[in-house]
């Protein structure tokens, strides 16, 4: 038996031994760790395109002044207090900053809620800007619906994208030319790593043997690696579901109920924190919401979550909509399931 867990703990050892020191080659011949390599220089050095938004420098005081505008939505420049870019929102009001799955290739919400309850992460609207900088793509999918034409431009440029969301999403102006220049910045500070991947150990072998490899393996290769993150997220908009499709909580997950409300209805409404409607966990808030569980007005959780509301004038502090990729009908019957919970105390 001693011997038996010998040989194990060895081969244990073995393997961690390939993990840590598999090299990769960088453009400066300075071979460094495959784990610790991004991934936009494994595409590259593989053949794959240039990023649109290819940065191949990287400052550090930019990336804390972009954070800044995307926490505070001003920073500190040139010893000055910057104007904010909204008065209404900041990014992190419907973007994590942090990664949002185990697997990075997923946009499953089930899964998205279980990694949301494991991390203490907010159940937001939009996508995680954890690896934006490798993003190819924008506002797809049903956001032509919303915005228009004013997705036209911003679907391929990550520069225009974020405009787009500077502002019409947050209800706030165009960054300055150095203003997107930091954000650009703190994106590339948290561009995707190899080990953000989860490869396979024979993968990142291949990928550190990449200069023996022939055109067709490199292409084969680059094909792997693409298909283990998003490279861009999905957006359906669905209708309001009919009356007669609710189920109105009925064998819903009352936990995971609790955790979509707390973790999104709460994270913009406790205390009116981004909005002018305060919600809580308490009895009127739950017999509220109950009321207008059957009906098509923004107090129906059926209605809202679906379509969300609109900026207008008396009322730029609008809520955006949840996709089917980011809330599916099971969830919100689970929601539905807790409020009507709630409702009863």
């Amino acid at each position: 038996m001693i011997k038996y867990f010998f040989y194990s703990f060895l081969a244990i050892s073995c393997l961690a031994v390939t993990f840590s020191f598999t090299q990769f080659k960088l453009e400066n011949n300075v071979s460094v760790t495959i784990e610790d390599v991004s991934l936009e220089a494994v595409l590259l050095r593989l053949g794959d395109a240039s990023l649109l938004h290819e940065m191949k420098s990287f400052d550090a005081q930019k990336a804390k002044m972009g954070e800044d505008i995307i926490r505070n939505g001003f920073t500190t420049y040139k010893g000055k207090k910057s104007k904010r870019i909204s008065k209404y929102f900041v990014c992190t009001d419907c973007h994590n900053l942090t990664r949002e799955f185990s697997n990075l290739a997923s946009e499953s919400p089930k899964e998205r809620l279980a990694y949301a309850n494991s991390h203490s992460l907010p159940f937001l609207q939009g996508s995680t800007f954890f690896g934006i900088y490798n993003r190819t793509k924008f506002y797809n999918g049903d956001y032509k619906k919303k915005y228009g034409e004013l997705v036209d431009d911003a679907r391929d440029s990550l520069d225009n994208a974020i405009q787009l969301c500077a502002e019409y999403c947050s209800s706030g102006r165009p960054m300055l030319d150095w203003e997107l220049d930091a954000v650009k910045h703190y994106y590339k500070k948290n561009e995707l790593q190899i080990k953000d991947l989860n490869l396979p150990l024979e993968i990142q072998d291949k990928i550190g043997q990449y200069m023996n490899a022939s055109a067709q393996e490199k292409k084969a290769l680059t094909a792997v690696v693409k298909k283990s993150y998003r490279q861009f997220y999905s957006a359906t908009f669905l209708p309001t579901m009919p009356r007669e499709n609710r189920k109105y909580g009925e064998n819903g997950n009352v936990e995971n109920g609790k955790s979509i409300y707390n973790k999104s209805c709460l994270h913009c409404h406790a205390y009116k924190r981004a909005t002018n409607l305060g919600l809580d966990n308490g009895k009127l808030t739950g017999r509220m919401f109950v009321r207008n569980l059957d009906n098509y007005k923004d107090k129906s959780l059926y209605q809202i979550i679906r379509w969300g509301t609109y900026a207008k004038s008396g009322r730029k502090q609008y809520m955006p909509l949840y996709t089917e990729e980011k809330m599916s009908d099971e969830q919100i019957n689970d929601l539905v399931a807790y409020i009507k919970q709630i409702a009863k105390k």
